[in-house]
C-alpha cells in the first residue's frame, strides 16, 4: 500500500470516529435540549417577566455550567470534511454556545450565581436602565404597585409614559429573554434535524 494511501484511510478512520463521537454527544444531549425547549415555552407563556427571567437563568445555567457545547463543536470539527458536510451544524452549536455565554452566570452580570447555585430572584439584578439603580428581582417585585408616570418632565417621560420602575425593569427582562428565546429554539430545532 502506498504511503499516500494509507495516510487518507488513517485520516477517514479518525474522521469517521470523530463523526460517529460527535454524532453520540449529539443525541445524548437532545433530551436536555428538548428540557432548555419546553422550559423556553413556559416561560415565553408567562406574563410575570420577573419571575420568568429567574426562570431563564436557570435553564440557561446547566448549559453554561458545562461549557456551553464547545465540546460537540470541537467533535464536529473532527469529523467535518473538506466539503463541509457539517459546516451547517457546527454553525448552528457556535451560535447556540455565545447564547448561552452571553446568558450564563457572571460575578456582575445579570444572572450572579456561581457555577452550580440555584437562581433565585436575589441572585438576578436589573435596572442601570432610565437612571435607575441595578437591584435584585426580589428588590423590584416590591416595587409592583409604585405610582405610575413618576417619569414626566425627565428625559424619558415619553417614552416612559404609563410606567413605574417595576414596569421599566419588567420590559428589560422580557426584551432580553426574547433576544434569546427565539433564537435559541429555532437552534434547538435545527439540531433536532441532525
Amino acid at each position: 500500500m502506498q504511503v499516500a494511501t494509507f495516510l487518507r484511510e488513517v485520516f477517514k478512520s479518525k474522521r469517521q470516529k470523530a463523526k460517529e463521537a460527535a454524532m453520540a454527544k449529539l443525541v445524548e444531549l437532545k433530551p436536555r435540549l428538548l428540557e432548555l425547549r419546553r422550559a423556553f415555552d413556559t416561560i415565553s407563556r408567562s406574563s410575570d417577566h420577573l419571575t420568568s427571567i429567574v426562570l431563564f437563568f436557570e435553564a440557561v445555567s446547566w448549559w453554561h455550567d458545562r461549557g456551553g457545547v464547545r465540546d460537540l463543536i470541537t467533535l464536529f470539527k473532527s469529523a467535518n470534511t473538506k466539503r463541509g458536510e457539517y459546516d451547517a451544524v457546527i454553525r448552528t452549536l457556535e451560535t447556540f454556545d455565545i447564547h448561552i455565554n452571553q446568558a450564563g452566570r457572571y460575578e456582575s452580570g445579570w444572572n450572579r450565581t456561581k457555577k452550580g447555585e440555584t437562581v433565585t430572584d436575589d441572585h438576578v439584578y436589573l435596572g442601570n436602565i432610565y437612571g435607575l439603580f441595578t437591584k435584585t428581582v426580589s428588590f423590584w417585585k416590591k416595587r409592583k404597585d409604585d405610582k405610575k408616570d413618576g417619569w414626566k418632565g425627565t428625559l424619558y417621560g415619553e417614552a416612559l409614559a404609563g410606567m413605574n420602575a417595576f414596569d421599566v425593569v419588567s420590559a428589560q427582562a422580557r426584551e432580553f429573554m426574547n433576544s434569546h428565546i427565539s433564537p435559541m429554539v429555532k437552534l434547538i430545532d435545527d439540531l433536532y434535524q441532525y
